[in-house]
């Protein structure tokens, strides 16, 4: 195949000039944006108390503890709560935040995240996969029955989250001791991710050779299905771009190469006007210390309860 580097250029000016592509990209990423509609907010401190309901002092002390905590194990503890779920499942909404926050080392994956929802009266320890050998999800369910719940019920969330925090630094308390070279606890299974990321990939390579709006539609679904890995890897905000810089290039590439429009570049493809029809963060906790998490991942380990 000759490649004329001109004629490489003139195409994608051609393609970038269309409005219609720009039109489907907005389409795109409102789909993407659909996928993932709890709104994670920026990381700013180890008690995020979003639903307000904590006081100041508390919110001190367990700044002070959490920070001494992970100065002594290296393990890495957050508080949010929020004043709603938007929707979603808390189980859903933990992972979002937890890998959006990257909690824990990279390397040991040793961050625990308590999420409280007032309004929808829901709770979960999220547990990074490192740490889901101290803290197990029958450890988290029993620090939600025995600390957390009878404190909430009884108004007392100052109490019930001290008592939750407490509890839960008890339960892992020594299992990670700071050092130079962490170990890889993650280990090398493949994960449901992985799988759909490979699906994806080859719905999107087939795509590249079905013309018209069949290869659209196979690129839409290969990205979708990969976009769980997507996330996986580059965390929530920057996996949304890279999943449109993806379907962006694919249908570049058969423009170029007049892949999937039965010979030639000027088929009745896509962008042939036969086509498409338009109708890791710090945060500050006071004075110069920051934190941020250390590229740790969930796993989706831990528990979940009610009040």
């Amino acid at each position: 195949m000759n490649i004329n580097p001109k004629s490489i250029n003139t195409k994608l000016h051609s393609i970038i000039k269309q409005p219609k592509v720009w039109l489907f990209v907005l389409v795109l990423l409102q789909t993407f944006t659909e996928l993932s509609p709890f709104p994670v907010p920026k990381l700013e401190r180890r008690v995020m108390d979003h639903a307000g309901i904590l006081s100041e002092a508390t919110i001190t002390q367990l700044e002070s503890n959490l920070k001494q905590f992970e100065v002594d194990t290296s393990n890495q503890i957050a508080v949010y709560t929020t004043p709603s779920l938007h929707d979603e499942t808390i189980e859903d909404v933990s992972i979002q935040i937890f890998d959006e926050w990257k909690l824990g080392q990279k390397n040991k994956n040793n961050g625990v995240l308590l999420l409280i929802a007032p309004n929808e009266r829901k709770m979960r320890i999220a547990v990074g996969r490192g740490l889901e050998g101290a803290l197990t999800d029958i450890q988290a369910k029993q620090i939600i029955r025995n600390e957390l719940r009878p404190s909430f019920k009884s108004g007392d969330m100052d109490g019930g989250v001290t008592a939750g925090v407490n509890a839960i630094m008890a339960a892992i308390r020594g299992e990670y001791a700071p050092s130079e070279d962490d170990v890889d606890t993650t280990g090398s299974d493949a994960s449901a991710e992985v799988t759909s990321g490979v699906v994806g990939a080859i719905f999107t390579f087939f795509s590249l050779f079905i013309p018209a709006v069949g290869g659209i539609v196979f690129s839409i679904i290969g990205i979708l299905i990969t976009y769980p890995l997507l996330v996986e890897i580059f965390g929530g905000t920057v996996a949304l771009f890279v999943a449109i810089a993806l379907f962006v290039l694919v249908m570049i590439l058969k423009r170029i190469f007049g892949l999937g429009q039965g010979g030639g570049g000027s088929g009745d493809g896509f962008f042939s006007g036969g086509g498409w029809s338009s109708g890791g963060d710090s945060w500050s906790s006071g004075g110069s210390d920051s934190w941020s998490g250390g590229g740790g991942d969930s796993a989706g380990g831990g528990s979940s309860g009610d009040w």
